[in-house]
C-alpha cells in the first residue's frame, strides 16, 4: 500500500490525469477496490539548437563547434529567414577548418541567387579554388567577380589574377595585371623574371641535330653534352671503320643500336634541359613572390 500511495502522491503532482486505474486489494472475507488517478506521460527532452551559440562560437572563431550549433540550428529549421547568411558562415567555418570539399558545395549552392551575399560566396569561393591550385577555375571565378566588385575588392582580385598568371608561366599577363592592382613591388618582380635569361628550346634541339651533345652545352648541362659527343662520335667511327672493312653487318648493328639511339637521345636531351633550364630559374624567381602572397595577397578580405 505504501507503493500505491507514493503513486498517488507523484500523479497528483504532475496534474496530468485522464482516466482512472482501478487497484484491487483481496484480503480474508472481502475485496476493497481503491480508485487512482491514471497518467499519460508525454515527455520531450530535445532541446532546441540556439542561433545566437553557433554565431557566439564564431565570433570566437572556434569554427569546429560553430559548425555543429549551425547544423542544428538548420536541420531544426529548414525554413528560417536568414538561412542563406547561416549557409555562408557554416561555409566559412569549413574553410577555416580546411575542409574545403564541403565549404565549396555550400558556396556553390549559395550562387543560385544574385545578391550581396552571393558575391561573398564566390569570393570565397576562388580563394578555395587558388588556395588548391586549381587556377582555371579560380580565373573564372576572379573574371566574374571584377563586373561586380567594388573598387578596393578589384585590386585585391587584380593581384590574385596576376599570381593566376604567374603560376600559368604567363608572366606578361601577370605584369599587367599587377599594374592594374598598382602594386609596385609585384611590378618590380615580374620584370625580373622578364629578364631572366632563358634557353631557346627550338635552338638547343637544333644545334644536337648538327652537332650532337652541342645542345645539351648550350642548356648548361656541360656533362651529359660531352659524354653524348664522344658515344656518337665513337658510332659514326666504328660505322665508318666497319665500312671500310667490309664488316657491314657491324656497322649496321653500329648505326641502329647505337648511333640512331643515342643520336635521337641527344636531341630529346637538348629539348627537356632547355626546358628545365627556364623552369627551374622560374621556380626560384617564383619563391619570393610565392612567401608574398601566403603572407599578403592572396587572402581576401571576407566580410563577416
Amino acid at each position: 500500500m505504501i507503493y500505491h500511495l507514493l503513486l498517488i502522491i507523484l500523479f497528483n503532482s504532475s496534474q496530468q490525469s485522464v482516466g482512472e486505474v482501478h487497484i484491487h486489494s483481496h484480503q480474508k472475507n472481502y475485496s476493497k477496490i481503491t480508485t487512482l488517478p491514471r497518467f499519460n506521460f508525454n515527455i520531450n527532452i530535445i532541446v532546441e539548437p540556439s542561433l545566437s551559440i553557433a554565431e557566439s562560437l564564431y565570433e570566437q572563431k572556434d569554427y569546429f563547434n560553430a559548425i555543429t550549433e549551425f547544423e542544428r540550428y538548420l536541420f531544426f529549421n529548414p525554413s528560417a529567414s536568414q538561412q542563406r547568411k547561416i549557409k555562408y558562415k557554416l561555409a566559412r567555418s569549413y574553410f577555416y577548418c580546411n575542409e574545403t570539399l564541403k565549404s565549396e558545395n555550400i558556396l556553390r549552392a549559395l550562387l543560385s541567387e544574385q545578391d550581396s551575399l552571393s558575391q561573398k560566396a564566390q569570393q570565397l569561393l576562388a580563394q578555395i579554388y587558388l588556395d588548391t591550385k586549381r587556377y582555371f577555375r579560380a580565373k573564372i571565378e576572379l573574371n566574374d567577380l571584377l563586373i561586380t566588385a567594388g573598387y578596393h575588392n578589384k585590386t585585391e582580385i587584380y593581384r590574385a589574377l596576376g599570381y593566376v598568371a604567374l603560376q600559368e608561366l604567363e608572366p606578361q599577363t601577370a605584369l599587367e595585371y599587377f599594374t592594374l592592382a598598382q602594386d609596385s613591388w609585384l611590378i618590380t618582380k615580374t620584370h625580373h623574371i622578364l629578364r631572366l635569361p632563358k634557353k631557346n628550346v627550338s635552338l638547343a634541339q637544333l644545334l644536337s641535330t648538327f652537332i650532337p651533345g652541342s645542345g645539351e652545352i648550350y642548356a648548361r648541362r656541360y656533362g651529359w653534352g660531352i659524354l653524348s659527343f664522344l658515344i656518337n662520335s665513337a658510332a659514326i667511327y666504328g660505322t665508318i671503320h666497319s665500312i671500310k672493312n667490309k664488316q657491314y653487318l657491324d656497322a649496321t648493328l653500329i648505326f641502329t643500336i647505337f648511333f640512331t639511339r643515342f643520336y635521337n637521345g641527344s636531341r630529346n636531351n637538348a629539348r627537356d634541359f632547355a626546358i628545365s633550364y627556364n623552369q627551374k630559374n622560374y621556380q626560384k624567381a617564383m619563391k619570393e613572390i610565392q612567401r608574398y602572397y601566403e603572407q599578403n595577397a592572396t587572402r581576401f578580405s571576407i566580410e563577416k
